[in-house]
């Protein structure tokens, strides 16, 4: 196989309360993917016209093309790849746009290298390219955009990925036109906290898992409470308290912030309540007039889509 096309999808990480170690995959948006063998040992990076194409194109400064350039160094290739990226993940939204690349590339090469790497090695790959958006490269996103799903990550060093199965849930996912970077919303966090709310956090969080995995709607929703993270990046975000209190207030089960944001998510089991529940959530920053994106999306439990 000398060429490969896939979809790699938008995730949400953290979950609210489980920051840096847990993450959701989504059916969409997602980024469109192609790899080609090229003679050169090098990486061309095309970026294919699209509302967030405004990506490097040097393959150092790719979070696609550096997972490139390391598996030809690593694997001593006497061949390089020509990446073609469309993105249609926004860009510093908070929803694993600079992860989808990195994973896509990860796992599209490994493909056209008859799979000669572990899963463990796509991601550890992926993470490589994580590095430019983040001091701290961490798999929230990564895991569950390779392993689709609900991903806990027990830890990155040494990397260890827990799927969690489901039951059907639905995102509805605003992104406010505001770009906040992974790097900025990280260093506005608090270096210490209270025991107290430390406490209380790895009780939602444990709590959150469990109610995943039973599909108990009560326990998930009394769950998704976060009393570090959510109360420092929400105020970079337009109008978030009432766009939250929006969505809860017409049946989600959940509402928080998408990553370092500005994306907000509401959970659903229901699609008609999805839609119904974007919509609200729409209607605020309509008002406001701000530029948003709006997408509906089931879990994807298979990941990255080869076409």
């Amino acid at each position: 196989m000398n060429s490969i096309k896939l979809h790699a999808p938008a995730t949400i990480a953290n979950v609210s309360c489980g920051f840096d170690i847990l993450g959701f995959c989504l059916d969409k948006p997602y980024d469109e993917i192609e790899i080609k063998k090229i003679s050169d040992q090098k990486v061309v990076i095309n970026s294919i016209k699209s509302e967030f194409s405004n990506i490097p194109l040097f393959a150092n400064q790719n979070t696609g093309g550096i997972p490139a350039l390391k598996i030809i160094k690593d694997y001593k290739l006497d061949f390089g790849f020509e990446i073609n990226i469309k993105k249609g993940i926004p860009l510093c939204g908070g929803l694993g746009s600079s992860a989808a690349t990195a994973a896509g590339v990860a796992f599209g090469i490994n493909k056209l290298l008859n799979n000669k790497l572990s899963n463990e090695e796509v991601v550890k790959y992926a993470l490589e390219g994580e590095k430019i958006s983040s001091k701290t490269p961490h798999a929230d996103n990564i895991g569950p955009c390779i392993n689709g799903g609900l991903v806990i990550i027990k830890s990155t060093n040494p990397l260890e990925l827990i799927n969690i199965k489901t039951g059907e849930y639905f995102f509805s996912v605003l992104h406010p036109n505001v770009k906040i970077s992974t790097k900025m919303a990280r260093e506005l966090l608090p270096k210490n906290i209270k025991l107290e709310n430390a406490v209380k956090q790895w009780g939602n969080i444990a709590s959150l898992v469990y109610g995943f995995s039973e599909n108990n709607i009560d326990l998930i929703k009394s769950s998704m409470n976060d009393y570090i993270v959510e109360p420092v990046r929400s105020k970079l975000i337009p109008y978030y308290d009432e766009i939250k209190e929006t969505a809860l207030n017409h049946g989600a089960i959940g509402c928080s912030i998408s990553g370092s944001g500005p994306s907000i998510f509401a959970i659903t089991n229901s699609y008609e309540d999805s839609k119904k529940i974007l919509s609200k959530m729409k209607n605020i920053l309509e008002k406001k007039s701000i530029n948003f994106h709006g997408y509906c999306s089931k879990i994807n439990n298979k990941g990255i889509e080869v076409l």
